[in-house]
């Protein structure tokens, strides 16, 4: 998208519009966040993983088993006294 100029629609005013311009708030290149951001380039740099979390436990076993060729099933497991209904 090209840069448009105003010219005389006000009086005595020439406005420069650039849609770039116009995304975000301004970023602060000199900032201790932008200044790590640039030194680690295609580096993850949110919060560290904990290997030894419940959530990430859960994810290795289920890894491990779709490695080992077991099929598993998404959602809610359905009880054993649950009448199932539509089922073909």
């Amino acid at each position: 998208m090209k840069n448009v100029t105003f010219i005389n629609q006000i009086e005595g005013v020439e406005v420069v519009y650039s849609p770039k311009a116009q995304l975000g708030r301004p970023v602060n290149p000199d900032s201790v966040r932008q200044q790590r951001l640039a030194s680690a380039p295609g580096k993850r740099t949110g919060r560290p993983v904990n290997p030894n979390s419940e959530r990430q436990l859960a994810i290795a076993a289920r890894q491990a088993l779709l490695n080992a060729g077991v099929v598993i099933k998404r959602g809610r497991p359905v009880g054993s006294g649950k009448k199932v209904e539509n089922q073909k």
